[in-house]
């Protein structure tokens, strides 16, 4: 009976050290970054001085505020180059509630649909055919 009762506070002690380890270990592992998103649209408005560009998308209108770290590309291009209509592609952060540009792509490429050649005519066959 004494042996039974060492096993079991010998298996309850070793589960108690276990669980410690793993809580530690998941305290080491890093946060993940926020995630990031993207938007796809036309710009409807752009304030070079406040930093804002307006870009109307299939859902509605997005917001994205612009920084000193904020990508443009082609490169050599800024947020006073873009105007009303441009096609555009940001990658963006929440912070603080807000949608941070981290990349603004000035009319990225889009993919065309492929429209398949029309069939050839297939000349008609069978009783209603001219003889």
């Amino acid at each position: 009976m004494k042996l039974y009762q060492a096993i079991i506070a010998g298996l309850v002690a070793c589960s108690f050290a276990f669980a410690a380890q793993d809580s530690a270990a998941a305290k080491a592992v890093p946060a993940h970054k926020e995630k990031k998103d993207m938007v796809f649209g036309k710009v409807v408005s752009v304030d070079a001085v406040a930093n804002i560009l307006v870009v109307k998308t299939r859902k509605g209108e997005d917001t994205l505020s612009t920084t000193d770290k904020t990508e443009f590309m082609p490169k050599g291009t800024a947020l006073a180059d873009f105007k009303a209509d441009d096609r555009v592609a940001a990658s963006f952060k929440m912070e603080d509630g807000k949608m941070v540009a981290t990349k603004v792509f000035l009319n990225p490429p889009h993919k065309e649909k492929k429209v398949a050649p029309p069939a050839p005519a297939v000349p008609a066959t069978g009783s209603n055919s001219a003889k």
